[in-house]
């Protein structure tokens, strides 16, 4: 197998990356077990990833995992990159669009017409690919389900590979219906064209809009509309005119991409690969014709170098390596990279020159773009895992953000909540401090938001726990994306774009005094007080109450033992202003002190009432909570 860089394309390049960030997390022996030829491949390209490391996949049957890299979906990685090994140029496109519009049909077709006559002979013959009235239904080719074909919508991703005139296809056909947006944005994030249906039957529909807005969110500016279902127009070269202006219209509002319109007829494989008499009037050829132009006219201009640290091992054991040095790797991306050159390592700020370059587990003088590479410096430099190393001043560092997030987790979005964060290789902590607005996916319109629910898209301000190199996403994909996970799960929560850094001067205009207000807003919650009566098992009653607001997500604090004197109701005063919930007991004739505190006499729950605290707790803790939600 031939593991040189240039002859390696978007999957396995991808597929070296993904075996470099599980061996860097300590995480090779979580592979399932594949096919024998599918882990021998896997293994020798882990050999080349890793050089000069000598690794050790081990591969197990058992249950997938759950977190950032589910087993699942590497395997599935790993198994494309086998299938493409060697195939230059690999494109990657994504079918999308509204439910019904006929993207599996259009996919399954493709792969059809693609065929030799014999292969499209056999499929014609295969009950498994046949409707009842025995013709072929080309979306079960696409792989969708059965399930899927009964209920007449895609629910998961799938991909389908395919080669027209010395190029590889891979294309993902994702769902159209609004709940399984988040499984169509994650494969949109890794795709470099969007085939966006519409039904010319239907027009432009709410899923039209979303999905090209996701589209264009998730990276992509190369977009081709496929105006399907022209038969039941009967060709109208009107209607498609009239909708054609109607996508320009919306296609207004992304003024930094390139789009095609193009009318086909997929059932009837009607202008996708050969031109028809039906649509002779359509003077800019087939869709795989159109593709074909989009993807000559695609331009990488030369930018500068730069490289995200993944992780670091010794150079001993290299070829010309005369001395022991830290061999530094990472994805190349933005431009070239020769020996001699000199780096600046963000977040550090110090230089150093390239003294060598690795391809994979070749030397050589220079590296491309988009290369897998491990570079070594000429001093001895901190260059952990998360930095980055770039050929110009081109990044900011710092731990303020304004981002646009798509949310995809199940939990809604609050502000105040802590997540995982990750912007290539680098990890930290970042909090949500405030939701600036949310955006319409469907009609791009602002609007106020406490809180953001699954698919939903908002301009958010971030706080990071540590300094961070970054760009904004116009300017880096790789260094301008940022991606959210659940503390908890590991899950992915959202993807977002980073808009600008908060600058110094901000800073500046926040050296005002903090508000109560403030701190509130950054926990999500208002403060308030739970009052107990001071009696033999109270002590125990208060853990209770506050590990159970704690596991809904509260902030919460016991005040001191001791007499309601006036240094403890500052100290309460002090544990209001901060945004907590405040549990205390007091004694029946120092309840009139808590008239001293401002403004808490709305935001109180008082158990002292209850006679028999500890039989009626149950329903007691239903009460406080229904309380409790009134702070959110």
């Amino acid at each position: 197998m031939n593991l040189y860089p240039e002859y390696q394309n978007q999957m396995e390049r991808e597929a070296v990356y993904r075996i470099r960030e599980l061996f860097a997390n300590g995480r090779e022996a979580s592979l399932t077990a594949m096919e024998t030829s599918e882990e021998a491949y896997l293994c020798e390209l882990a050999e080349a990833a890793l050089y000069p490391e000598k690794p050790l996949l081990s591969f197990h049957t058992g249950e997938e995992e759950n977190g950032k890299n589910q087993t699942g979906e590497l395997v599935e990685l790993f198994r494309l990159a086998h299938k493409l090994r060697g195939k230059r140029p690999l494109h990657r496109l994504i079918a999308c669009g509204g439910v019904d519009d006929g993207k599996s049909t259009l996919i399954g077709r493709i792969l059809f017409d693609a065929k030799s006559r014999r292969e499209q002979e056999e499929i014609r013959q295969n009950p498994v690919y046949l409707r009842k009235d025995g013709s072929v239904d080309f979306a079960l080719l696409a792989g969708e389900t059965q399930e899927e074909t009964n209920q007449g919508i895609t629910v998961q991703v799938s991909y389908s590979i395919f080669e027209w005139e010395g190029n590889s296809f891979l294309m993902a056909d994702v769902p159209g219906h609004e709940e399984y947006t988040h499984n169509m944005a994650l494969a949109a994030l890794r795709a470099d064209t969007a085939v966006i249906m519409t039904a010319a039957n239907k027009g432009i529909v709410p899923q039209t809009r979303r999905h090209t807005r996701i589209c264009h969110f998730m990276g992509i500016r190369t977009m081709v509309f496929a105006v399907n279902k022209m038969d039941m127009a009967a060709y109208d070269p009107a209607v498609f005119r009239q909708l054609s202006d109607e996508i320009r219209e919306m296609m207004e509002e992304y003024p930094d991409c390139r789009f095609w319109i193009v009318p086909v007829a997929a059932k009837s494989g009607v202008n996708i690969m050969a031109q028809a008499k039906e649509t002779d009037w359509y003077p800019c050829g087939t869709l795989l014709a159109v593709l074909q132009q989009a993807l000559a006219e695609e331009t990488e201009e030369e930018k500068t170098a730069y490289l995200p640290v993944q992780r670091t091992c010794k150079s001993s054991q290299m070829k010309g390596a005369e001395v022991k040095r830290r061999v530094i790797q990472g994805e190349l991306a933005g431009g070239s990279l020769a020996v001699g050159d000199r780096l600046l390592i963000y977040p550090t700020g110090r230089e150093a020159s390239v003294s060598g370059i690795y391809c994979l587990n070749r030397p050589a003088d220079r590296a491309k773009p988009q290369s897998a590479v491990g570079i070594e410096l000429d001093r001895e430099l901190d260059a952990a895992r998360g930095y980055v190393l770039a050929k110009e001043d081109m990044l900011t560092v710092t731990d303020r953000v304004e981002a646009d997030l798509l949310w995809i987790s199940d939990n809604r979005l609050t502000q105040g909540r802590r997540y995982l964060a990750a912007i290539a290789a680098a990890e930290f902590t970042a909090s949500v401090t405030k939701i600036c607005y949310q955006t319409d996916v469907n009609t791009g319109e602002h609007r106020y938001a406490k809180h953001l629910t699954k698919n939903g898209l908002a301009r958010c301000e971030l706080f990071f726990s540590r300094q961070t190199a970054i760009t904004c996403a116009k300017e880096s994909r790789i260094l301008g994306t940022i991606r959210l996970f659940e503390r908890e799960t590991g899950v992915l929560a959202a993807c977002g774009n980073i808009v600008h850094t908060i600058s110094e001067e901000a800073w500046k205009k926040d050296g005002r005094e903090v508000t109560g207000e403030e701190r509130e807003s950054a926990l999500g919650q208002k403060s308030g007080m739970i009052l107990f009566a001071a009696k033999e098992q109270t002590k125990e009653q208060m853990n209770y109450t506050e590990r159970y607001l704690l596991r809904m997500g509260f902030h919460t604090i016991q005040a001191p033992d001791g007499a309601l004197d006036e240094r403890k109701l500052q100290q309460i005063q002090s544990f209001l202003d901060a945004g907590l919930i405040v549990l205390l007991f007091l004694l029946p004739s120092e309840k009139d002190m808590l008239c001293l505190l401002r403004d808490e006499q709305m935001r109180l729950f008082d158990c002292t009432v209850f006679d028999d605290l500890t039989e009626q707790m149950g329903n007691v803790l239903k009460q406080i909570k229904e309380w409790a939600s009134e702070l959110i």
